[in-house]
């Protein structure tokens, strides 16, 4: 079949013939990365020239286009308050997500199509046309029930401040994850019931402040646990009960050593925290996990052949990616399911094709745009549902659009354009506002330096109790609580205990969280350590090891066989 862009596919293989595996400069950090021989036949297949920034520089770019934690209540051109993931200096209009919707459907963003300038560069011209384009409030599943203080979270019912995942239910603050229920304050987790203060758990019930645990009950302050019950400060165990501090006790002497722990006072909690420091930080870890995998490289990769990256589960030739679900012939992703052949796009799902793309659903060959659903062979679109042949969102007949889109893609390609993910000062966020400050926390002069805005949190709140005010036990924390603004002493923001949060605390009898919750989801994903990866030697028999654990943590970093030994000996 003749090409459809001949001008470009002779550009692109040109710039190919003199790309070479080898180490790269990062364009953003400096630092220094390598580029193989298998990702550049990937690239070229996708017909997208080789990134030219590291690994975890990629995903912040990615994610600054997402919203973070914070949400704010802004009001609408009509009157009326709505939640918002922007915050109130983002220069973007809002419109109510329902309104939104209905102007897709009624063909609305046409009306703000632009013809593309060859003089210019795409960029500029993408930022002037993207303010130009109303957004929704909020992104969220207009199936959700009772869930408007949460975002990209889909199929969910009764959640508050959730980011992300799907099929929750009375879920709080929880970020990420899947089949959640009845749980707060838990970050990449799936299928938990009863939990709290958890971090890439499994398939547990009634774990509280632990971490990489699967399937275990009754489990808290443990790490690594797998197949464990009623086990408390344990790191590592398999298969085990009435284990403490990793010492197997009697049931009897296990319930007396738990029921002396008093977890509804805040005091208490604390001490155990830091107690558990020293303990987890001398634990073997295993260096990533990878399950059911072949040729696998990374961390939390399930059911996968050849994949790079971290959180990849039944993908196939997916390189260089964050959250994939069932996808295949991908590189430099985030958050993206069920697809095939994606490259540069972050939060894309069920298509074929994207490239460099945003937030689009069920496209087929789709390349920079945001916020397309059911969409094919479009370029540079916003908003739009169900249509052709559309270049910043103006319809062309097909005879039309090829032989523009390849003297575009040509023109991007001698800028140094094509290929490229949308700059900084494209985000319609602040940076200390959107996901990337979660993953990769930078200070102000940073993110200016990087071409985003950085917003600065009102002090509003001058009536915010001090946080000694809100009791450390869970026993005298009565319904007035709910009353009051409490000043985290972290950040010093002023945050509400909703009405939910005092009932699920009560439920599970643990103490009251004493940071903004912000604050804490931010603690619990720096957690889950970095998205880099890192070559370096099992710290037990020297074989070289993909990691994202950095060389500067304290404890043994082992390969798959020495931990399952280091298990055994436990």
């Amino acid at each position: 079949m003749p090409s459809k862009t001949p001008l470009f596919d002779a550009a692109l293989r040109r710039f190919f013939s003199t790309i070479q595996p080898g180490e790269r400069t990062c364009a953003e950090t400096g630092e220094k990365f390598e580029l193989s021989a298998k990702d550049i036949a990937l690239y070229r297949d996708l017909g997208v020239p080789p990134t030219q920034i590291i690994f975890g520089a990629r995903m912040r770019h990615q994610r600054a286009f997402l919203p973070g934690f914070d949400l704010f209540r802004r009001t609408l051109p009509d009157g009326s308050s709505v939640v918002s993931m922007y915050d109130p200096e983002s220069p973007i209009s809002l419109i109510g997500q329902a309104d939104w919707h209905a102007a897709r459907l009624q063909e609305t963003f046409m009306q703000q199509a632009h013809a593309y300038d060859f003089d210019r560069s795409f960029f500029s011209q993408w930022k002037e046309f993207s303010l130009s384009i109303p957004r929704p409030a909020i992104l969220n599943d207009i199936r959700n029930q009772n869930s408007e203080w949460s975002v990209y979270t889909l199929e969910s019912k009764n959640c508050y401040g959730t980011f992300g995942g799907a099929n929750h239910e009375n879920v709080l603050h929880s970020d990420q994850g899947l089949r959640n229920h009845d749980c707060s304050d838990i970050s990449i987790c799936f299928d938990l019931a009863f939990c709290y203060d958890d971090v890439s758990c499994q398939r547990c019930s009634t774990t509280h402040f632990s971490h990489s645990c699967e399937d275990c009950i009754d489990t808290v302050f443990s790490l690594g646990c797998h197949g464990c019950q009623d086990c408390f400060g344990c790191t590592n165990l398999k298969n085990k009960k009435y284990c403490f501090l990793n010492e197997q006790l009697t049931q009897e002497a296990y319930r007396a050593k738990r029921s002396a722990i008093d977890l509804s006072d805040a005091n208490v909690v604390a001490e155990w925290k830091e107690k558990m420091k020293e303990p987890w930080s001398k634990a073997p870890r295993r260096a990533s996990y990878r399950p059911n995998s072949e040729d696998a490289h990374g961390d939390d990769l399930r059911d996968s052949n050849d994949v790079i990256g971290v959180s990849i589960h039944d993908g196939e030739r997916v390189h260089w990616a964050f959250g994939s679900i069932s996808s295949r012939d991908c590189i430099d992703t985030s958050t993206c399911l069920y697809n095939e052949r994606v490259v540069n796009s972050v939060y894309i799902t069920k298509g074929y094709e994207y490239r460099m793309c945003l937030s689009c659903n069920h496209c087929l060959d789709v390349e920079y745009s945001e916020l397309l659903e059911g969409c094919e062979h479009c370029f540079g679109c916003i908003g739009l549902i169900n249509k052709k042949f559309c270049l910043f969102n103006k319809q062309y007949a097909e005879e039309e659009y090829w032989p523009l889109v390849d003297r575009l893609k040509t023109n991007m390609l001698t800028r140094g354009e094509y290929g490229q993910f949308f700059p900084y000062d494209c985000s319609l966020f602040a940076y200390n506002t959107s996901h990337a400050n979660t993953f990769a926390p930078v200070e102000e002069a940073e993110a200016r330096r990087l071409g985003q805005r950085w917003y600065i949190f009102p002090d509003q709140q001058t009536d915010a109790l001090p946080i000694e005010q809100l009791p450390l036990k869970l026993k005298d924390a009565t319904d007035e609580i709910l009353k009051n603004m409490y000043r985290c002493p972290q950040t010093g923001r002023a945050f509400r205990v909703v009405k939910p949060e005092l009932e699920f605390h009560r439920a599970i009898n643990v103490a009251l969280p004493r940071l903004h919750p912000v604050a804490r989801r931010i603690e619990r994903m720096r957690d889950g350590f970095p998205l880099e990866l890192w070559k370096r030697p099992c710290s037990n028999c020297g074989t070289i090891i993909s990691t994202r654990i950095p060389a500067s943590y304290p404890a043994p970093i082992l390969c798959d066989l020495c931990f399952a030994r280091a298990q055994l000996d436990f």
